[in-house]
C-alpha cells in the first residue's frame, strides 16, 4: 500500500515468515508475545484499552517468554503493553513437534503416560501408531528427545479426541478439535464425570485422561465421554479463572484464542463466570483466532509508541522469561 510506517510489529516467534519480513523492513521493530496479542485484540475490540482483564487465552500454538510452546494461558492485564502471566495449562509433550499435531495420537500416548495409563492396544491411538510406531514413541516420550514442550489447551484437544477414537490424522487446521465438539454435541452431559486437578491457577488433564480411559473400558459412548471432557475443561477454567481474577481484584474476563470458536466451551465458560458476577468479554466483530491479531499487536504497538513520546518508556516490549 505504499506506506512508510514509523514501527513494524510483528509476533515474537523467531521461525514466523512475517518476523523475518519485519526484520527487513529496517524499521523499529516490536516483537508481541502471541497471547499478549489476541487479549488486546479483544479488549480493542470493546473499545476497553484501559480496563484491567484476566484473559483467557486457548488456542494451538503461540511461542512462550519462556521459548515453549504456549496455548493455554490466564494472562493478567492492567494496561495493554503489558501482562502478566497467571495460570496456564499443565505442560505436556509434542512428540515429533508438527508431526504430533498431523498425529494427534502421539499426544495421547504423552499424555496417558503422565496420568500413569499403560498403552494397551484395546486403546485408539495406541492402535493407531501401530506397534513400530509404539516402540519410537515409547523411547522418545521416556526420553524428552524431539518432544517440544507446551500447554496448548489446542493440543490437549486434539490428544483427547484421538484417546477417544474420533480422530487419528488431521488434514487441516483445527480438525481434532471440529470433529471432537462435533461428537459431544451428540452426547448427554453427566454421564460421566472427571476433574482437572485445578491448583494456583494451573490445569492438570492427568486426572481426565485417566477418567477418559477407565470410562472407554467401562463401555461409555464416545459422545458422552466427548461432553465430559468439555464439561471438565469449563469447570477447570472458570475454577481458575475465578481465583486468579479475585486474587488480582480484577472483575472483568476475556475469553480469546482460536479455541474459542467451540460453542460449547464458549458458552459454558462464559455463562458460569456471568453466574459468578464476572463481566466478560467475548468477540463478535473480530475473529478470536489468529485473524484478529494484528488488531492487538498494532493495539500493543501504539500504546508502546505513546509512552514512548511522553518520555516513560522504551520502544520495545519487555518481557519476563516464563
Amino acid at each position: 500500500t505504499d506506506q512508510r510506517p514509523d514501527i513494524v510489529v510483528c509476533d515474537m516467534h523467531p521461525g514466523y515468515a512475517s518476523t523475518h519480513w519485519a526484520q527487513r523492513r529496517g524499521r523499529p521493530m516490536v516483537q508481541v508475545q502471541h497471547h499478549h496479542g489476541h487479549a488486546v485484540s479483544l479488549l480493542a475490540e470493546h473499545g476497553r484499552l484501559g480496563t484491567p482483564m484476566l484473559a483467557v487465552t486457548y488456542d494451538g500454538t503461540g511461542y512462550g517468554t519462556d521459548g515453549t510452546i504456549w496455548g493455554g494461558e490466564l494472562l493478567a492485564l492492567v494496561e495493554p503493553s503489558r501482562f502478566t502471566r497467571v495460570g496456564h495449562l499443565l505442560p505436556f509433550g509434542l512428540p515429533g513437534g508438527e508431526g504430533a499435531v498431523r498425529q494427534p495420537a502421539r499426544i495421547a500416548l504423552d499424555l496417558m503416560t503422565r496420568a500413569g495409563i499403560d498403552w494397551h492396544v484395546d486403546l485408539a491411538p495406541v492402535a493407531a501408531v501401530g506397534a513400530a510406531g509404539v516402540r519410537v514413541l515409547a523411547q522418545q516420550i521416556a526420553r524428552g528427545v524431539g518432544c517440544v514442550t507446551t500447554t496448548s489447551m489446542g493440543r490437549l484437544f486434539d490428544g483427547v479426541s484421538s484417546l477417544l477414537g474420533v480422530c487419528q490424522e488431521v488434514t487441516y487446521e483445527g480438525q481434532a478439535a471440529i470433529e471432537l465438539e462435533h461428537v459431544a454435541r451428540g452426547g448427554t452431559s453427566g454421564v460421566v464425570t472427571a476433574d482437572f486437578d485445578v491448583r494456583d491457577g494451573v490445569l492438570n488433564p492427568a486426572p481426565v485422561v485417566a477418567g477418559l480411559v477407565e470410562g472407554l473400558r467401562a463401555g461409555m459412548g464416545v459422545a458422552d465421554l466427548a461432553v465430559a471432557f468439555h464439561d471438565a475443561v469449563v469447570r477447570a477454567t472458570v475454577a481458575a479463572a475465578t481465583e486468579r481474577a479475585l486474587a488480582a481484584a480484577i472483575p472483568t474476563i476475556g475469553l480469546t484464542g482460536g479455541v474459542f470458536a467451540n460453542r460449547l466451551l464458549l458458552k459454558g465458560i462464559r455463562n458460569r463466570l456471568q453466574d459468578r458476577g464476572f463481566e466478560v468479554l467475548t468477540h463478535r466483530v473480530v475473529p478470536c483466532n489468529d485473524g484478529g491479531l494484528a488488531l492487538g499487536q498494532a493495539a500493543i504497538a501504539a500504546a508502546l509508541q505513546r509512552s514512548t513520546s511522553e518520555g516513560s518508556g522504551s520502544c520495545a516490549l519487555e518481557y519476563p522469561a516464563g
